[in-house]
């Protein structure tokens, strides 16, 4: 145990020797972003407003969720703490990357429930972006499988534990997180004939 302490009391030595030591005080860190928001550029002519999905398109700039082909759910659009007080992002004439948008990429938050009313059976089950507002809880009510979470609470049970919860009856308690992709820019594969 005594060698122990004597080897770390040698690598602080060392450390302290090279340069490095602990803070004494407190020190200035520039955090930009906790690790579950993202500044995302927008795309050009998007309009996206606070509490809504977002998603990125093929071209990975920020748009309004939607069940579009090549969209990958990014988060929930949050306030932006660069420009304190705007709730609507638009982007409208403007070229791709002219506007940034705020995603909480990671949490729970109430939305509608396209199509169909919460029911028990739909704990747990994953949900996918019907539009910015809406999710659909199955693959057969959309068309792209924009996929944005689960469902983790239904309206009859958040109501029953807390009567004043903001969910309505036709919601669902979703734990979103935004959904990273295999990336194959720049990749080109060829298929040679066998011969």
């Amino acid at each position: 145990m005594e060698l122990i302490a004597l080897l770390g009391l040698a690598a602080i030595a060392l450390l302290v020797a090279a340069g490095f030591a602990a803070a004494t005080a407190p020190i200035s860190t520039d955090i930009t972003e906790s690790v579950d928001t993202l500044r995302l550029p927008m795309a050009a002519d998007a309009v996206i407003y606070k509490g809504t999905l977002v998603c990125v398109d093929a071209d990975g700039y920020a748009v309004a969720a939607a069940d579009t082909a090549d969209y990958l759910f990014a988060g929930i659009c949050i306030d932006d703490p660069r420009t304190p007080g705007v709730s609507t992002f638009d982007n409208t004439g403007g070229s791709d990357g002219d506007m940034y948008v705020t995603v909480r990429k990671v949490g729970r938050a109430p939305f509608d429930l396209a199509l169909r009313t919460p029911s028990q059976d739909m704990e747990f089950a994953k949900v996918y972006a019907y539009d910015d507002q809406t999710v659909a809880v199955h693959r057969f009510d959309v068309t792209n499988d924009v996929r944005v979470g689960h469902i983790v609470h239904l309206p009859t049970e958040l109501l029953a534990q807390a009567p004043h919860s903001k969910i309505g009856t036709d919601q669902v308690m979703v734990e979103f997180s935004g959904e990273p992709f295999d990336w194959s820019g720049g990749v080109t594969t060829t298929t040679e004939a066998q011969g």
